[in-house]
């Protein structure tokens, strides 16, 4: 069994926004001295039985305040407090605690009475084993009464392999904490639940409230109300504005009743969506959070970043999860729901999923998909991405059945790590396509780790996208029919680039409809995978007559054309078959889905190395702003690096940090006129990743022993991330010199 990286929450390890089991949000972060009043307060609400179940006998909340807040000399320990509510209250709080040079920590929690059965023992006990685990903690022990099965089971069900002895009414529970394949999956696992239950409310409200409706045709809140009404929203809609026109002394807008604050709508409502100014916004959200709506879009625009932050923190402290603010809106066709919140009209339905930035480039993105015969099985526009990303949404989506392709349009990434390890997971089940407007170099490196189909422009992504609404192909071979010599060999060059095997069957410029009908037979009864069928009218065959028998074909082979001279669409549906007007956009989509294919198959394999002596570098790291060359000397050996120059190819390795993707390796060729670059890419790596990163030097040098140094080097990074910078001059391939510098680091 390989290596395995640890799990990598949305936010901060130890501070930043949670999500209980039941998708309400809540905040984490380390405990402070100043937090007495705090813990006494969360004391104070628990019940006797809660207190003995901890501290095992009754205590006071001050006397069991000073035991969770206090620290002997002689030990090492951390305690995360969640917090929830308006103003915020703990509501758990957990804890390790280690003599000093041990490798063992005894860890404990406790939580608020009514918040048990939430997963937040759970939650921190995740936590502080990742943290545990990089201060060089191998495991855990507890102890626990024998009557609080609750506790029992959140360690039983964590995925690390337990062990508990029991003696007399208590038991004690050890277990290692070594991130292992079970307990990653089960974290993430978690992680999926509850981030599906945080946006259930979204796409599933049982009723909508629209506050800062409006009869003004022009408004932004009539727009949204006449989108819910005119989509056929399956539930009941709630204008609210304390403003609204009366008659008869009963407020209403349009057609329906309207409501001059949330607490008077008599119905339940899950997601609001908020059109009033700027100034009002935080208002909006406080008497919505009261009303105990779960989750809000809002459409209104003019934050900026720090404003945005603190937008969506208002709305956690009251449960509340928020899209925006500057969102364009959200739609899910679902036929039990047929939800347009927001400047959208409801699409048509489809296997499309789309997530965007830009809420007026969604639109259009909207438009252009139904034109080519694309329906969406949900959208949302992000706009300030201050709380619900992409990378919820990937979540959603991959348990969403009715979703087949998954199309991002990305601007920023909050959490690039993240994105990849999410979609490196998903890209398994459906495939991803993302489209950036820069051309970073780190972009691609992202995308390609990840199995991200990156794709040029936005023309390019549905042309992919018409593809994968099929089967994949099967295997690299084409079978390419034409009757255009100079079309076909555009789509041949651009199908050989992407890696195809092309058999090109050249019919003549007056081939009938029978030699199509003919050559198509006997490509769907070859082996090829993929057959491409390109015709250019010529006067001697009809093309109804000529496409007929492909779209009737029945195969699991892929099948696509391309019709030249069309004046429509530059790709559409012909039944089920894609068809496009020109050879080179086929050529790419069918190259690009092939390339996918072969991502989903490959193994996701992370290598492990048992000569690792990572006890021995922690020692030689711990305390230490800059290393000697003696030392980084000994921290290379004691990840198994071969020092000393070798005959052979020269290469240099620099290793990077970077604010949002964290290490990046960078491999180059010094020469006369300076170091060439060949290529980048990002820790963790995989075997594949670092293949492709060697892939310039085959024919020239065996990768191999140069592959293992980059994989060794990658788990150096992932185990000790104070090593910020790295230069490794290899030749032979052994490390000729060596350049290693440590972050500025708290201890």
């Amino acid at each position: 069994m390989g290596y395995v990286p640890p799990p990598m929450p949305q936010h901060g390890l130890e501070e930043g926004p949670v999500l209980l089991k039941t998708g309400r949000p809540a905040l984490l972060r380390r405990a402070r001295p100043e937090d007495k009043p705090l813990f006494l307060e969360f004391l104070s609400r628990l019940s006797e039985d809660t207190l003995r179940m901890r501290f095992f006998s009754p205590t006071s909340p001050e006397t069991a305040a000073d035991l969770l807040l206090s620290q002997k000399p002689d030990e090492e320990k951390v305690t995360l407090v969640v917090l929830a509510g308006d103003p915020p209250r703990i509501v758990a709080t957990g804890e390790y605690v280690r003599a000093k040079g041990k490798d063992t920590a005894e860890v404990a929690f406790l939580v608020d009475d009514a918040y048990q059965g939430k997963g937040l023992g759970t939650l921190l006990l995740e936590r502080l084993a990742l943290l545990a685990a990089k201060r060089g903690i191998r495991r855990f022990l507890a102890y626990t009464l024998a009557e609080n099965q609750k506790m029992l089971s959140v360690f039983q069900e964590s995925g690390f392999e337990v062990r508990a002895y029991r003696e007399g009414g208590e038991v004690e529970v050890e277990f290692e904490i070594i991130p292992s394949e079970k307990a990653v999956e089960r974290f993430e696992w978690r992680e999926k639940v509850a981030t599906i239950a945080s946006l259930h409310p979204f796409f599933f409200p049982r009723g909508v409230a629209v506050v800062g409706a409006s009869r003004d045709p022009q408004s932004v809140g009539y727009r949204v109300l006449e989108n819910l009404v005119m989509g056929r929203f399956q539930g009941p809609v709630y204008p609210v504005n304390p403003e609204a026109e009366r008659k008869d002394g009963v407020p209403f807008v349009g057609p329906l009743l309207a409501y001059e604050s949330v607490n008077q709508i008599p119905g339940p409502v899950d997601l609001a969506v908020v059109t009033v100014p700027k100034e009002k916004v935080a208002g909006a959200l406080e008497a919505l959070g009261r009303r105990g709506v779960r989750a809000a879009v809002i459409l209104t625009t003019g934050f900026n970043e720090k404003e945005a932050k603190g937008i969506a923190d208002l709305a956690r402290r009251y449960g509340m999860r928020i899209l925006g603010p500057g969102s364009l809106g959200l739609a899910h066709t679902h036929r039990s729901v047929r939800l347009a919140a927001g400047l959208v009209p409801l699409p048509k339905e489809g296997g499309l999923a789309l997530s965007s930035q830009s809420g007026t480039l969604a639109r259009a993105v909207i438009a252009y998909a139904e034109g080519m015969g694309l329906g969406i099985s949900s959208f949302a526009s992000l706009g300030a991405k201050a709380d619900v990303s992409s990378n919820d949404l990937l979540q959603f989506w991959e348990e969403d059945e009715r979703t087949r392709v998954i199309v991002l349009y990305l601007e920023t990434f909050g959490n690039p790590r993240r994105f990849s390890r999410l979609a490196r997971r998903i890209g398994k089940k459906k495939p991803i396509l993302a489209v950036h407007p820069s051309r970073d170099p780190l972009v691609r490196a992202l995308f390609a780790q990840a199995g991200v189909i990156r794709v040029n422009d936005l023309e390019e992504t549905f042309d992919v996208a018409l593809l994968l609404q099929g089967p994949l192909p099967q295997n690299p071979r084409v079978r390419l029919i034409a009757n255009a010599s100079g079309p076909s060999n555009l789509a041949l060059e651009a199908l050989k680039e992407g890696g195809m095997e092309v058999e090109q069957v050249d019919l003549g410029s007056t081939a009938q409809a029978e030699d199509f009908q003919k050559a198509l037979l006997e490509a769907l009864a070859s082996e090829a995978g993929s057959v491409f069928l390109l015709y250019v009218p010529m006067g001697f065959a009809e093309e109804e007559a000529i496409l007929a028998p492909l779209y009737e074909a029945q195969t699991d082979k892929v099948l696509l054309a391309s019709v030249m001279g069309e004046a429509s669409v530059r790709a559409r549906f012909l039944g089920k078959v894609p068809l496009y007007r020109f050879p080179e956009s086929a050529a790419i989509a069918l190259a690009r889905t092939w390339a996918y294919r072969v991502w989903r198959e490959e193994p996701l394999v992370f290598p492990d190395f048992p000569d690792l002596k990572v006890e021995g570098a922690r020692r030689l790291l711990e305390g230490k702003a800059h290393l000697s060359p003696e030392e980084e000397a000994q921290l290379l050996e004691a990840f198994g690096l071969p020092l000393g120059a070798r005959g052979g190819l020269e290469l240099i390795l620099k290793v990077e940090p970077h604010p949002l993707f964290g290490p990046t390796l960078g491999l180059h060729l010094p020469t006369p006129l300076g170091e060439t670059s060949l290529g980048l890419r990002l820790s963790p790596l995989t075997q594949k990743d670092a293949k492709e990163l060697l892939a310039p030097l085959e024919g020239f040098e065996d990768p191999g022993p140069y592959q293992e140094i980059l994989l060794r080097v990658s788990r150096l990074l992932e185990e000790f991330p104070q090593v910020e910078r790295l230069t490794l001059r290899l030749k032979g391939p052994g490390i000729a010199a060596h350049e290693v510098r440590l972050a500025d680091r708290k201890p």
